[in-house]
């Protein structure tokens, strides 16, 4: 009776075979390497220098700190590497156009898409399993 009851069991203890190479692909390999970059990026972002900014020589380490933590915590705007900052007018350097926000939530984005491409596998297999088969 328990011998029957083990061998039973076994078959819930095998892989299961509803799934081919394309679901993988979706549901693992992509979701794994949406995490992978998402954990990369958030190194740099809450771990590492997230921007760098060129200083004049006279500002000491801490103000160069404060400026990047500055820098960080508002908007930030993209200006051409050949066009100097000093030249433009006010209202150019803070148009909408250059205005860069998105770089802040790249890594929450991708967490997102990895649960997107998860989320269909773990609901069919909870479904599955639920169902007995």
């Amino acid at each position: 009776m328990m011998i029957e009851s083990l061998i039973s069991m076994v078959r819930y203890l095998s892989p299961k075979q509803d799934d081919d190479a394309t679901d993988r692909l979706h549901y693992l390999y992509t979701a794994n390497i949406l995490l992978a970059f998402a954990v990369l990026i958030s190194f740099k972002q809450f771990g590492g220098r997230p921007l760098e900014c060129m200083f004049p020589n006279k500002f000491p380490g801490s103000w160069e700190q404060y400026a990047e933590n500055y820098c960080w915590s508002r908007d930030t705007y993209y200006v051409q590497p050949d066009i100097h900052v000093a030249t433009l007018r006010e209202e150019e350097r803070y148009s909408p156009e250059r205005q860069l926000s998105y770089y802040k939530w790249v890594p929450f984005f991708l967490l997102l898409q990895a649960a997107c491409f998860r989320m269909p596998s773990i609901l069919w297999n909870y479904l599955s399993f639920s169902s007995g088969k």
